[in-house]
Formats: C-alpha cells, structure tokens, sequence
C-alpha cells in the first residue's frame, strides 16, 4: 500500500532542516514532503499590489505542490502550514522609527523598530495583511482540493523559527541555515520535546482548546514578539490524522 503524503507548507529552508528527520522518524505512516516557498504567502501582495483572497493563495501552492509532483488530492492526508508571527498583532504606535538602527527592521519584545516613517508605514500595513490573513487561515481546518476536503492548520513560531529556537529574534538571513543544523546536531532531547517548553497554553486541555487559546494568547498586546510558539500541537494533528 502506498503511503499517503503530509505536506508542510514552510516559508523557508530552516523549518525543513528542524523538522523532517524527527517527523520521518516518528510518522512513519506518512511521507513528509516540505514545500518551502522562500516567502512568505501571508504577506504577498499579487501583480496588482493588491491583497489577494489567502484561501485562494494557500489553495494554489497546494494544486502547484500536487501538479509538480504528480499528487493527486486523495493522495494527501493532511496539510500543515507554518509562518512566523514576525510580530503582526501589535498596535501600530508599537512599530517605532529609530533611525540609529543598524537594520532597516529591527524587533525587540515590545516593540519593532524601523529607520524611517515611510518604512515604519509598510510594516503597519505588512502587519495588518498578515494578522487578518492569519484570522482567516487559523479559522481553516480543510481545503476542498477536487472536490475532496482535506485537513489543514496553520501553526506558528514567534517572533520568528530563530527566536524560538536560539533566542535571536534578528538573525541574520545568512547564518539561518547553519545554525539550524549546529542546533539540530546538539540538540539533547527530541525537538517535539524542546518546542513544548514554549507553548503558551496549558498541555493539558484538549488539542482544539490549545490551537484556540494558542491564537488568543499570541494576539493579545505584544506577545507575538514574544517567544513563543504552537508547532508542539502541529504533532497531535498528525498523529490524529495519519
């Protein structure tokens, strides 16, 4: 019997290099198959500069994935998506100019610090898109692909993968590989076990109590730059699923 695939859906390299032996390893019922987009769907704008519809967006990488692949959708048994929280739910006067930054971006944990007002003005914006396209996509459980539902769920890290992995909420782009690899090869325990010491919600409650109060704490003031994340559940989907 073939097996059926879990995609993950990731912004980049790191979340593969993080993850893929220990779900190889651990959901051997399944083939993990990562799609790293280099980008981040959440905040694209289409050729237009408009705001694309994220159901849309999300539901055309997956139909890409299975069209390059040669998939068909009842191949799949379920799709996981992973972003960074990149600081999106804070107030817009939490996003401050500071033009001694040595980066044009800057997070701290109460506040993301930019050089110039009109950058500090694409970042409000940038952190509007992604909290309402996050709102929409924490509310999907399923794609309908040819007309056959499969389940999904949209997790996150905060601020950032890096943050929650070696406390760097400003790595830079050129180190992220690296380090993920030095982290996974001195890592002691198991990185599902590492990754529950940062869910911010009560291990205790049921898996849909956990993703619901997993969001609600994450919107609440600046805790999505705090570090925090609720990949630890992104486990007992699978488990549930495959």
């Amino acid at each position: 019997m073939t097996k059926k695939v879990l995609l993950i859906i990731v912004e980049g390299q790191t979340e593969q290099i993080v993850l893929e032996d220990y779900l190889d390893e651990h959901f051997g019922n399944s083939t993990i198959r990562f799609d790293v987009q280099r980008e981040d769907i959440l905040t694209k704008w289409d050729a237009k500069k408009n705001i694309p519809n994220i159901k849309n967006s999300v539901g055309r990488v997956i139909h890409n994935y299975l069209q390059k692949y040669k998939f068909l959708a009842q191949d799949l048994t379920a799709v996981v998506h992973i972003t960074d929280a990149d600081g999106c739910f804070i107030a817009p006067e939490f996003v401050q100019v500071k033009s001694d930054i040595e980066q044009n971006l800057y997070y701290t944990e109460d506040a993301i610090f930019v050089k110039t007002e009109k950058r500090k003005e694409q970042i409000e914006q940038r952190n509007e898109m992604k909290a309402n396209n996050a709102k929409i996509l924490m509310a999907h459980n399923h794609f309908s692909i040819n007309r056959l539902k499969v389940p999904y769920q949209l997790f996150y890290f905060s601020t950032n993968l890096e943050h929650v992995l070696w406390n760097e909420r400003n790595e830079v782009a050129t180190e992220k590989i690296h380090k993920a690899d030095t982290f996974i090869d001195n890592l002691s325990g198991s990185i599902e076990e590492f990754l529950g010491e940062f869910l911010p919600v009560n291990p205790a409650l049921s898996y849909r109590e956990k993703m619901k109060e997993s969001w609600t704490f994450l919107m609440e003031g600046c805790n999505s730059l705090q570090r925090g994340t609720n990949v630890p559940l992104l486990f007992e989907m699978i488990k549930s699923n495959v």
